[in-house]
């Protein structure tokens, strides 16, 4: 069972690798951000990560989301770039890049646990 598991998820992640790799390409870009590295990987209960060192992660999971979602949490990450927590001037960042972030955010608020199950 957990070798089917694995094969799984080994499917995703790279998907999720390459999809990824060329949001963040292109976002990062538009939003003036320098990333090292994207990385997908299991981060338990967070969709996404962003370290200090200018590296990127994301939940292999993510890649199941709408892509409209997961662009979200892309937009959201790469804004603690220049700002690593969540004041307002944070969601003013997503905001210039996602005017629609709210309604984005609420899904994933509120469906994100059907993909969070897997």
């Amino acid at each position: 069972m957990h070798r089917g598991r694995d094969i799984f998820v080994s499917w995703y992640s790279r998907r999720a690798q390459q999809w990824f790799e060329k949001q963040v390409a292109e976002l990062s870009n538009r939003m003036g951000v320098s990333v090292q590295e994207v990385k997908v990987q299991d981060l338990g209960f967070r969709w996404g990560s962003f370290g200090s060192d200018g590296r990127v992660s994301f939940h292999w999971k993510a890649i199941l989301l709408p892509p409209r979602i997961a662009q979200y949490v892309v937009v959201h990450e790469l804004a603690h770039a220049h700002y690593p927590d969540h004041s307002a001037n944070f969601w003013i960042k997503v905001e210039q890049h996602l005017p629609d972030w709210r309604w984005r955010k609420t899904w994933l608020a509120e469906n994100g646990i059907q993909v969070e199950g897997l």
